[in-house]
């Protein structure tokens, strides 16, 4: 076991010596010549990531950096920034307010410049973050939203339009020290506290606005309601009204169609009639007439029973004598009486 130990204590040792030098997936290491020995002085050399390098120490300086995104958190909580300290933007407005924003720009080390980063900026990400990337962001973002009113800062279409121009001005200014810029993310936003007060009376104000608007339109929406079943209501009682009246017109025009054709059928009846009589009247004017009067008449009496008792006390009547005296009478044209027939003789006594 001790021998064991002794090995690898030697293996270290000698590597030590030899100077082999490691990165991860997500770094890559920059040597950088010390003496100018071997090459000039200052001489870089960037090695990839997921690799082992020999370097010679105390002849080479060896400097490691992440090519990880970072995130460049300037927050007004502290608990959530990369300062224990209120650490958001505030910008003026064009109309003279002041907006506190918080931002994350998002960015990361371009491996082909790390060697330029290690040599004039910083040898951390760290470093390179406090003396490069902050300032300029925090410059840029002013610079950019101070183009901005207020009430332009709501209009979620400005907003994205001024963080898009904002990103593309810090690509411009990274760009050459070796930092490439993701993305840009403006979050919350705060205004001072008597302007903010004035806004949320506003937005109260909007909101009461809004609400009466809403009780209106529904106000509305319920008496068109109501209005609809009235006029429904009442083209009912229309359509009902306007029924029965069809119904008595109906049965007024049957009952007048009846009692029309009952009066013809008087008329006509009154009319035969009259043809009838007329033509009776002509035929007695006319030879025979006589006989059809006298035929009329025992018609008339065939229709009738007579009676004739004898006996003592009764005078005798002569029934023909009788016939003839009333056919005459109602022959006669001039309509005057006819001759009395002759008293039938007294009776005589026992």
């Amino acid at each position: 076991m001790r021998r064991f130990v002794s090995a690898a204590l030697a293996v270290l040792a000698s590597a030590s010596l030899v100077g082999c030098r490691p990165t991860n997936s997500t770094e890559v290491g920059i040597r950088t010549s010390l003496f100018g020995v071997f090459e000039k002085r200052g001489a870089q050399e960037v090695k990839p990531p997921g690799g082992v390098y020999t370097v010679l120490p105390f002849v080479n300086s060896w400097t490691t950096l992440s090519i990880a995104q970072q995130n460049l958190l300037m927050n007004s909580n502290p608990a959530e920034g990369d300062r224990p300290i209120p650490d958001d933007i505030t910008f003026k407005t064009k109309d003279g307010n002041n907006v506190h924003i918080d931002v994350n720009v998002m960015w990361r080390i371009d491996p082909k410049k790390a060697g330029f980063l290690v040599m004039r900026v910083g040898q951390t990400v760290e470093e390179i973050r406090e003396r490069v990337v902050r300032p300029i962001s925090r410059s840029v973002i002013r610079d950019i939203f101070n183009e901005i009113t207020s009430e332009e800062y709501y209009q979620v279409a400005i907003k994205n339009e001024m963080a898009e121009k904002t990103r593309k001005a810090l690509v411009a200014s990274l760009t050459p020290y070796g930092i490439l810029i993701d993305s840009l993310q403006v979050q919350q936003h705060r205004f001072d506290p008597a302007y903010q007060a004035a806004i949320n009376a506003q937005k109260q104000a909007e909101a009461d606005q809004q609400k009466l608007v809403e009780q209106q339109k529904s106000m509305e929406v319920q008496k068109r309601s109501e209005l609809e079943g009235r006029r429904a209501s009442w083209n009912k009682l229309l359509e009902d009204a306007r029924g029965e009246a069809g119904s008595l017109r109906n049965d007024a025009d049957g009952y007048f169609q009846t009692k029309t054709n009952q009066a013809k059928a008087v008329v006509a009846v009154a009319q035969a009639e009259a043809e009838g009589i007329r033509k009776e009247a002509e035929a007695l004017g006319k030879m025979g007439g006589d006989a059809y009067v006298k035929m009329q008449v025992a018609k008339q009496f065939a229709k009738k029973k007579i009676l004739i008792v004898p006996g003592s006390n009764v005078s005798t009547m002569n029934v023909n004598e009788l016939v003839d005296y009333l056919v005459g009478r109602a022959a006669s044209p001039s309509g005057g009486a006819a001759p009395k027939p002759e008293a039938a003789p007294a009776p005589q006594g026992p």
